[in-house]
């Protein structure tokens, strides 16, 4: 409760004075130079020299960004033409893997083909020879 008691005070003070203006100072602000004055005042060459650096910051700000810009564009286009490379060998791989399988298809008909030839010329072959052998078997040898 005390350090409350202290502290009154000193707050009636200054609303006391902020009250008659005297504990406050109102900052008047600058009058503008007239058009085509020579000698701008103190403050706004201090300004100028404030807005001269912000525009330099900001000119390298923007030039790290265009140099930022320009290396992702340079790594997209390499990236493309990387990609591009890369899918012309797949279609190349996948039309040389279709040729194979079409080849293999086309020996594997070849084959079915000379085995049914096969099958029909032994199938040919058995039939006399099947009645030779019963009628063979039904002469008796001396």
């Amino acid at each position: 409760m005390k350090f409350t008691v202290k502290i009154l005070p000193l707050i009636a003070l200054a609303a006391a004075l902020g009250a008659t203006h005297g504990f406050a100072q109102q900052v008047q602000p600058q009058p503008m130079p007239p058009a085509g004055t020579q000698n701008p005042p103190q403050g706004s060459v201090m300004d100028m020299k404030t807005m001269r650096t912000e525009m330099e910051q900001m000119r390298a700000r923007m030039d790290q960004m265009q140099t930022l810009m320009k290396d992702g564009m340079a790594k997209m286009k390499a990236a493309d033409a990387a990609m591009s490379v890369h899918m012309e060998t797949e279609k190349a791989s996948m039309k040389s893997q279709m040729e194979l399988q079409h080849a293999v298809i086309d020996q594997l008909q070849s084959m079915t083909d000379h085995m049914q030839k096969m099958h029909e010329g032994m199938a040919a072959m058995s039939g006399p020879m099947g009645m030779n052998k019963k009628s063979g078997a039904a002469v008796e040898k001396p």
